[in-house]
């Protein structure tokens, strides 16, 4: 687990869809609704759309799927409906041209607007996108707002001391891939899920980067491990003295503010130990 690092990104572009779709109106759309489930694999994709592009989930309020039109427009018609920067639509006109598409009666496209949420057409591109080409990402700054990139999120953390050998202390946090049902009398829950009063927990969320060989002062130590430039840094010190921790070697932080991981959840009391640390709190980094 690496050091967290901040990212600056200020890029606002759409994915774009041209082509002929045919199919009823209902069948149209079918392509792009989600389908509801409880089962959570993290390997099904959630519709059709998601499957072609190779992803898990989409946002639909970035997903814009304006009204087909009633007969087979020229592609010079259809740019003229597209929320994109003017100067790019020669260049779809070129891209058509290149895919052999001189005219349509559908259009759609994606808002990549917000880093933390974009999507990204994994290649090789499919022939058909129910029924259209993908023509490929265009700016669209003039016409979408930026979700300014915040790059810090509200963290669960521990701080401690742990002279465990990196192997030792890692097996805590081993998820068991061996059960493909969490009910399973077989599934084994890791020590972290335990202490924290879970079944499971998203890899993507947690840090515990490898602990520093001998006790530092609180404020080095996130320094060190978590970042030097922390608003909240003096809280997490003040935070750690009031449970008597003014020195220690090792963190765990997990994010407690995911829209991907809403089934995570610390529950009290709180232990005295979570693999040898403290629970602190939660702080914003």
């Amino acid at each position: 687990m690496s050091v967290m690092t901040r990212v600056d990104v200020n890029k606002v572009a759409i994915q774009l869809w041209i082509g002929t779709n045919t199919s009823s109106d209902d069948e149209y759309l079918q392509y792009f609704e989600e389908h509801e489930t409880d089962l959570l694999d993290f390997v099904t994709p959630s519709c059709l759309f998601c499957a072609d592009i190779g992803e898990l989930n989409y946002m639909p309020k970035r997903l814009v799927v304006p009204q087909r039109y009633l007969t087979v427009q020229q592609i010079e018609h259809v740019l003229n409906d597209i929320a994109v920067n003017e100067e790019e639509k020669p260049k779809i006109n070129e891209r058509c041209k290149a895919l052999g598409i001189t005219s349509a009666n559908a259009v759609f496209w994606y808002i990549n607007n917000d880093v933390v949420l974009d999507l990204e057409v994994q290649q090789p591109y499919k022939d058909s996108y129910n029924g259209l080409k993908y023509i490929g990402e265009f700016n669209a700054n003039t016409r979408y707002p930026l979700v300014p990139y915040d790059p810090t999120s509200n963290s669960h953390l521990w701080i401690g001391t742990t002279y465990e050998p990196a192997d030792e202390f890692n097996t805590y946090f081993e998820l068991d891939y061996s059960e493909e049902d969490m009910d399973s009398p077989n599934y084994k829950i890791c020590g972290f899920c335990k202490d924290t009063g879970n079944i499971w927990y998203d890899e993507d969320f947690i840090g515990y980067p490898d602990h520093l060989k001998e006790e530092v002062d609180i404020g080095t130590l996130v320094d060190e491990l978590i970042d030097s430039d922390l608003d909240c840094r003096e809280q997490i010190v003040n935070a750690c003295h009031e449970l008597g921790i003014t020195k220690a070697n090792a963190v765990i932080w997990y994010t407690a503010e995911s829209k991907y991981d809403s089934e995570f959840t610390l529950h009290k009391p709180y232990k005295d130990s979570y693999n040898g640390l403290k629970y602190v709190g939660v702080f914003k980094f």
